[in-house]
């Protein structure tokens, strides 16, 4: 077969050659399908969009897969959630979803169907108030023991240290007390501020953890500013991230195509690749974020926030933990505080596409071998951004902030597996019995209806305050699944002649009253309340 130029093929040149012009690759090959390459992998990009553009990395310019993913017409304002029923076990706040932060510190699709456990979860370096964490005063030879303290770099983003506050004769009258800290303690500096006082007067000022040369650098990666009293986000991305090393090891992949291409004189591919990155670098700019979790700002005296998740698979996941932790990873909205403001995100969206739109030009009309080393180089990237969807996401995001701990009972244990086969009822996994053991733990019933756990019927309303009376009196033998079905024989009129023997409650701790407008108009009419 004879070629456009003259050229004759034969053999297996005949059978795969193609009728190619004057600078294509070997036997009149074409590589136009890079320009569909650098759009392919929409779907990675998205789901690690999040992480990306949390980082001043994101301003690196470099070739991203599928970049279109991030031209988005307006911006999220809350990070993704995951659906699960949440109620607060004293609060009564009920809520359909999961914060994004809360399933990294426990991942729901980690729960067997019908399984159980108990979580414990608390700040690292703060208390109730928000404060730092210290332990009581404990007198040493007529003063007051200095305790260590670490924060491990944590700030909250409104609360001031003074909502915890330190007691003590001043810094200059330290000198002549015995402490076990070390050096003197008019040299309480940056250098010894590991050690401070507990009581309720503000500290001295300047009396903070040194920060370590590994968070001072996590700190401007999260948010790059110079001044000393900025807030930093509660949540950063780790310093350490895969994404972070990826963004890094693509933008050197760029700086080598840029030089692959100059050595080759293919000034097309100069300039398509360098527009390429450049979009990626305006629209990582417009997309910029850091987290901001909702706290609180006042002092008052709240219950728990023991918070009970139930899963569509009958699991119940119970976390054991303060009002402030509770506001921030559950009841509270996790905020994206973005760097530059609607209009401008619009202006550099719309530059962004320009961008990319004159880059996807320019690449299908690069240089041969150009074209080889940038099709390499987006399969590469590729495969290694779908191979990011492999790790758990607690990877890339410094979680530090919190202690989780599981404190599961061990009769509670192995909820979603047969505990006892010599009892069909009780040693075999059932909802029946994952809600008892729930209800043993919380020692309270009011959660179960917000949560939607149990049918509001007589029956299970008389199972429910059986099992909330056996809880309260320690009562964690009580045959929860044979009673259930002895309750689920019995008729209306049956239960309705039984007296209660369980003492109504004089406050529901958990009771929330619907407002007006949104109570039923038959209820409305009979005087209820429409308690939810």
């Amino acid at each position: 077969m004879e070629g456009p130029n003259g050229i004759v093929y034969q053999g297996a040149d005949e059978w795969f050659s193609s009728d190619g012009v004057d600078g294509d690759g070997p036997q009149g090959w074409r590589l136009d399908v890079v320009t569909l390459l650098a759009v392919i992998g929409e779907s990675s990009i998205a789901e690690h969009a999040q992480v990306i553009t949390a980082s001043v990395l994101c301003l690196l310019p470099r070739i991203i897969p599928a970049p279109q993913a991030l031209l988005k017409p307006s911006r999220p304002q809350r990070l993704p959630e995951t659906t699960a029923k949440m109620t607060g076990v004293y609060s009564g706040v009920a809520l359909d979803t999961v914060s994004f932060f809360a399933n990294i510190l426990h991942p729901l699709d980690e729960l067997p169907a019908l399984g159980f456990k108990v979580l414990e979860i608390k700040h690292r370096d703060r208390n109730n108030a928000g404060g730092i964490e210290v332990p009581p005063q404990s007198p040493i030879n007529g003063s007051v023991f200095f305790s260590r303290f670490r924060s491990n770099g944590r700030t909250n983003t409104s609360l001031s240290l003074a909502a915890r506050s330190i007691k003590g004769p001043p810094p200059d009258a330290l000198e002549d007390e015995p402490t076990p800290i070390r050096g003197r303690a008019t040299g309480l500096s940056a250098a010894f501020s590991e050690d401070i006082e507990a009581g309720p007067n503000p500290p001295p000022q300047g009396i903070t953890r040194r920060q370590t040369m590994k968070e001072k650098v996590q700190d401007f990666v999260a948010n790059p500013t110079l001044v000393n009293k900025s807030e930093r986000p509660a949540i950063p991305a780790t310093l350490w991230s895969p994404i972070h090393i990826l963004e890094i090891f693509s933008a050197l992949l760029t700086y080598g195509i840029i030089g692959f291409a100059v050595s080759q004189k293919d000034g097309t591919a100069i300039i398509a690749v360098t527009l390429m990155a450049a979009a990626s670098s305006v629209v990582g700019l417009a997309s910029w974020w850091r987290p901001i979790l909702t706290n609180r700002s006042h002092t008052n005296k709240v219950p728990d926030g023991d918070i009970i998740i139930r899963t569509r698979e009958g699991a119940f996941l119970l976390v054991k933990c303060t009002e402030e932790v509770a506001r921030e990873l559950y009841s509270g909205t996790e905020e994206c505080d973005y760097r530059v403001s609607g209009q401008f995100y619009r202006a550099l969206m719309g530059l962004g596409t320009f961008l990319l739109m004159a880059s996807v030009i320019l690449l299908g009309n690069c240089k041969w071998n150009s074209q080889i080393f940038v099709s390499g180089a987006y399969v590469v990237l590729n495969g290694m951004y779908w191979a990011l969807g492999l790790i758990p996401k607690r990877y890339f995001w410094d979680l530090s902030r919190y202690e989780c701990k599981v404190i599961t009972p061990e009769d509670s244990l192995n909820a979603e597996k047969e505990t006892d086969p010599n009892d069909p009822r009780e040693g075999n996994k059932s909802f029946t019995r994952t809600l008892w053991w729930a209800i043993r733990e919380t020692k309270r019933t009011a959660w179960v209806h917000r949560n939607g756990a149990a049918p509001n019927t007589p029956q299970w309303q008389m199972w429910l305050n059986e099992a909330e009376a056996a809880a309260k009196a320690g009562d964690r033998k009580w045959k929860a699944v044979a009673r259930k079905d002895e309750i689920m024989k019995m008729t209306d009129d049956e239960i309705a002649k039984i007296p209660s023997t369980v003492p109504a409650r004089a406050f529901d701790e958990a009771e929330q009253a619907v407002p007006a407008i949104q109570i039923h108009p038959q209820d409305r009419e009979q005087g209820k309340g429409g308690a939810f």
